[in-house]
């Protein structure tokens, strides 16, 4: 089946294991939009069949963690799964964890982990890592819409954070830390949100593996994708579309990536301006 499927991934299982179980299971091709460390939970949006020609747009999306961090220690990895480096005495208020917050909300620069998939070179930095290669990681921007103390309770305390694709929840934890001059890493780690899905409408893994009936928890491709806009063409404008050609939308002020309907029926995703709608990716027929 092509389409969207929200799963609420475990602890201890990686994003590429969880995808190579639900792949075996519905026996077509899965792909995630964004991973999740082993150490998190929470919501993992997959792609199914088809749907995977669209994983750019969905990997754009914010996200949004409840993350629990940890003060005085400072690990190799950032989180707790890591090897230790440093204890410290941690002599620090809630008032001044509430303060050190304002320095990362908004347009921030984040340099990513060291255990991370960014790529250097041909190389995965965590592969590097692995052989004691200090990998060579350049900042990078990335935004914080939103970072939120939950609860504080020295030495451990939790946040609300949404922030842009591409941040390290990792990172702004032990950027924290850093700032309060005695370190933090993570404890724990969920995903609430990503973009306009929530954890409460995902399925667990188990459920969806023992499921008789797997095709009902995964949604239409343009159901997952009805955060976007809509244009729907007549059949004469529809195969230009479908042949790469551009057609004139009359009387619309949309602006950016649409859903694509030719009589109704869903082809696919184009970028709209100025009236002129450009096809950027299509529903390929099926084999």
């Amino acid at each position: 089946m092509d389409g969207v499927l929200l799963i609420d991934k475990p602890k201890g299982w990686t994003s590429t294991g969880v995808v190579e179980k639900v792949r075996r299971k519905i026996k077509v091709k899965v792909g995630h939009t964004g991973t999740l460390d082993p150490i998190a939970t929470g919501l993992l949006v997959l792609l199914t069949g088809r749907a995977t020609r669209f994983s750019w747009i969905f990997q754009k999306l914010p996200k949004t963690y409840e993350v629990t961090g940890l003060l005085g220690v400072v690990t190799d990895t950032y989180d707790l799964e890591g090897d230790v480096l440093e204890e410290r005495e941690v002599k620090v208020s809630c008032e001044e964890l509430e303060g050190v917050l304002e320095n990362f909300r908004g347009e921030i620069d984040q340099v990513p982990p060291p255990f991370s998939a960014k790529r250097i070179r041909g190389k995965r930095a965590y592969d590097l890592a692995r052989r004691g290669i200090k990998p060579d990681l350049k900042p990078v921007k990335v935004t914080v819409h939103r970072l939120d103390l939950k609860d504080c309770r020295i030495p451990e305390f939790t946040l609300i954070a949404e922030v842009s694709s591409g941040t390290y929840v990792r990172t702004l934890i032990h950027d924290i830390g850093r700032e309060l001059s005695c370190g933090a890493v993570v404890k724990d780690l969920v995903r609430k949100k990503v973009g306009p899905f929530s954890l409460e409408e995902a399925v667990s893994l188990d459920e969806f593996l023992s499921s008789d009936d797997p095709d009902r928890f995964i949604m239409r491709v343009d159901e997952g994708l009805s955060f976007l806009p809509s244009v729907n063409l007549n059949a004469f404008d529809g195969r230009k579309v479908l042949t790469g050609g551009q057609v004139l939308v009359s009387g619309s002020a949309e602006r950016g990536y649409v859903r694509i309907y030719v009589d109704g029926d869903f082809v696919g995703v184009g970028l709209l301006a100025g009236g002129v709608l450009k096809p950027e990716r299509l529903m390929t027929p099926k084999s």
